[in-house]
């Protein structure tokens, strides 16, 4: 099977050398909640972090936003499910199957009362 998305744990198993700073933040993040990066193709950068908590995303956002100039999108559970049902897509209520729908399509447009007429 070709997955799309890897969980943060499976990151931190395979990359060993991992600097013992960045470990840490990563092992708190975990204790907050499962993580996973997905491989979207609807984004410009291809990677999309989804986390269990809004505080996780907080996290990764300042984490990874600004300091090289890369922006990482990054999205809590709660955040991807308002998102998803304020574009007409049924929302999921889990990690796992929120990432399964984002993986499928990109969420669409969001449509303004004014397209309505």
């Amino acid at each position: 099977m070709n997955r799309r998305f890897v969980t943060l744990q499976e990151v931190l198993e395979h990359h060993r050398a991992l600097p013992p700073k960045a470990r840490a933040f990563y092992e708190a993040m975990l204790a907050q909640g499962d993580v996973l990066a997905l491989r979207v193709d609807y984004l410009p950068d291809p990677l999309l972090w989804l986390t269990t908590t809004t505080e996780q995303a907080r996290w990764m956002r300042e984490q990874h936003n600004g300091s090289g100039g890369m922006e990482s999108v990054v999205m809590s559970v709660a955040e991807a499910h308002d998102l998803l049902t304020a574009t007409g897509t049924e929302a999921p209520t889990t990690l796992h199957e929120i990432a399964q729908v984002l993986l499928s399509q990109a969420p669409a447009e969001i449509q303004s009362p004014a397209d309505d007429s």
